[in-house]
C-alpha cells in the first residue's frame, strides 16, 4: 500500500470524533488517521449515540467518522440530533444497504468495512477540501462585510409566546445556548428562541453578521473594537465580549490590516 499523507495545505488542525461500538475498528481507524493525516486530531472516541451527541456538542468537530450501527442505536440516530450539522460525515458500514440513506444525510463518503487506509485518506481529504473552501468563502464574506458596513433589513423572531419584527441592524449579536439562540438587541432586550444558531446563520450572514466562534455571531456594524489579549475578543457596542476562535483570529487581524 502506498504511503498517503493529506491535509498538508491546511493551516489549522482539523478536529474529528470517531463513533463506533467495535473496539477493533476504533483502534484501526484511529491508527490510520494518525498515520495518514498529520493535521487531524481525534478529540473523542465514543460507542453510543448519547455519548456521540455529548462529544459533538463539547468539541465542535469538523469531521465525524461514524459507524452506521452503535450500541444504543444507529449513526443516523446520532446525526438526527443536529438539525443542520456543522460537521462533515464519513459513514462506516459492513453493508452497502445504507448507502442511499447516507447520501440523504449529506455524507462525504460511505466506506465498507474493513476500511482501507487509502480509502479513508481520500474521504478525509475530500472533507478537508470542503472545510477549506467554506473557510475561504467565510473569510471573503467577512472581509466584504467589514468594507461595507451598512444594512437595514427586517427579521421576524418567533418565541413560544410572541413574534418580534426587528430591524437586523438593531441586533448586536446572537449567542447559541444548546438548541436555543439568544438575540441581544441594542436597546438591552434579550430574545430567546427555540432554534439553533445554525437556523439563522445563512440569513444573517448576508446582512453583515459573522460567526467567529461556534457559539457566537456578531453584527459588524455594532462592533466597538478588537481586543487581542487572551486569545482575542470582539468587543461590542453594548460592552459584551465575544471570544474569537483560534483559526479566525489571524484572519480577522489581516482583514482589518487590509482596510485602507
Amino acid at each position: 500500500m502506498n504511503e498517503i499523507t493529506i491535509f498538508v495545505k491546511n493551516e489549522f488542525m482539523i478536529k474529528t470524533v470517531i463513533a463506533t461500538d467495535a473496539l477493533q475498528l476504533l483502534e484501526r481507524v484511529t491508527k490510520m488517521v494518525k498515520t495518514c493525516c498529520p493535521n487531524l486530531t481525534v478529540v473523542a472516541s465514543v460507542d453510543t449515540v448519547k455519548a456521540g451527541v455529548a462529544a459533538i456538542n463539547k468539541h465542535d468537530p469538523d469531521i465525524v467518522i461514524l459507524d452506521t450501527k452503535l450500541s444504543d442505536g444507529s449513526g443516523f440516530d446520532l446525526v438526527r440530533h443536529f438539525s443542520k450539522p456543522d460537521f462533515k460525515i464519513i459513514f462506516l458500514s459492513s453493508s452497502i444497504d445504507y448507502a442511499v440513506k447516507a447520501i440523504k444525510f449529506n455524507a462525504i463518503d460511505y466506506l465498507i468495512k474493513p476500511v482501507e487506509e487509502d480509502e479513508l485518506a481520500v474521504a478525509l481529504n475530500k472533507a478537508a477540501d470542503m472545510i477549506r473552501y467554506e473557510e475561504n468563502m467565510q473569510q471573503q464574506a467577512l472581509g466584504e462585510g467589514i468594507r461595507n458596513l451598512n444594512t437595514s433589513q427586517r427579521l421576524v423572531i418567533k418565541t413560544s409566546d410572541q413574534m418580534y419584527v426587528v430591524n437586523v441592524d438593531e441586533i448586536v449579536r446572537v449567542e447559541a445556548s444548546s438548541n436555543y439562540s439568544i438575540f441581544y438587541m441594542d436597546d438591552g432586550r434579550k430574545i430567546m428562541v427555540s432554534k439553533a444558531l445554525k437556523e439563522y446563520e445563512e440569513l444573517l450572514f448576508e446582512n453583515s453578521f459573522h460567526r467567529i466562534h461556534k457559539s457566537h455571531m456578531f453584527n459588524i456594524n455594532k462592533m466597538s473594537h478588537f481586543d487581542k489579549i487572551d486569545g482575542g475578543f470582539v468587543v461590542m457596542s453594548d460592552g459584551s465580549r465575544i471570544p474569537v476562535a483560534s483559526r479566525k483570529r489571524e484572519m480577522l487581524l489581516h482583514l482589518f490590516d487590509d482596510i485602507k
